[in-house]
């Protein structure tokens, strides 16, 4: 008798082949352009980041939490790793070579806000938004609970629609407020695109799809996901658009 369980002894094979995985990607790249469709006509100031006139303080809060964001996160995509590695040996390397790029991102972004006149200082002292809170949360749960697609699944996402929507932002910001205000950002897009991010998490991530019950969840955590994220747009809206526009009036 052999106790040790979980240990990704057997290298799983991940259900699709190379053409179905294609396949398969592009069906979900096309669920999440709808989605992306959906969230610019329902969640306010979605695409202000690409708009000529650039409120400020919107600006720097988001800045902030994207510090935040990719801090709390490198602990939730450690333990990501570890649940992993107890699955699929593959993966978990591919998933640890994944965070290595993208852990000590806040840096680039700490960059920026120095830019934009926001000290270290402040950023430690201004508490992450319920949204971000939610989102580490929802990952510690679903690895406990559910397994480990969803903080993969959440990469995914980040990663595609980043790739679609950034390089637009990233050049607005540019023109507003100078190439040295946002040299961090265009980094950390140079990074993603580069090295093809958004194609490296489905690499990652049909490795750990094992079932048709499996690929569906996928879906399911491309909703979670983008709710929660949802959810930051309109906090940091309410935060420092909305009020202050009841205040002024």
């Amino acid at each position: 008798m052999n106790r040790v369980q979980n240990t990704g002894i057997t290298y799983p094979k991940p259900l699709y082949n190379e053409e179905q995985s294609r396949l398969k990607k592009a069906e979900l790249d096309r669920y999440m352009d709808k989605k992306m469709a959906e969230w610019k006509a329902t969640v306010p100031f979605a695409s202000h980041m690409s708009e000529p006139e650039l409120h400020q303080a919107y600006y720097r809060r988001t800045l902030i939490e994207h510090v935040w964001r990719i801090r709390l996160s490198r602990v939730s995509q450690t333990k990501a790793i570890y649940k992993i590695a107890q699955v699929s040996p593959r993966a978990a390397r591919d998933y640890a070579q994944y965070q290595a790029d993208e852990m000590l991102h806040d840096r680039l972004y700490v960059g920026d806000a120095a830019a934009a006149g926001i000290t270290e200082e402040e950023i430690l002292a201004t508490e992450p938004y319920l949204s971000t809170r939610l989102l580490e949360g929802f990952f510690y749960y679903a690895l406990e609970h559910e397994g480990v697609l969803a903080p993969v699944v959440s990469n995914y996402l980040v990663e595609y629609t980043q790739m679609k929507l950034q390089p637009a932002i990233v050049e607005n910001l540019t023109e507003r407020l100078g190439k040295e205000s946002v040299k961090g950002q265009a980094a950390h897009l140079h990074v993603d695109t580069t090295e093809d991010h958004s194609q490296e998490m489905w690499d990652i991530l049909h490795q750990l799809i094992f079932s048709e019950e499996d690929f569906q969840k996928v879906f399911k955590y491309l909703d979670d996901v983008q709710e929660i994220l949802a959810l930051f747009f309109r906090e940091i809206y309410e935060d420092t658009v909305s009020r202050h526009q009841q205040t002024a009036a």
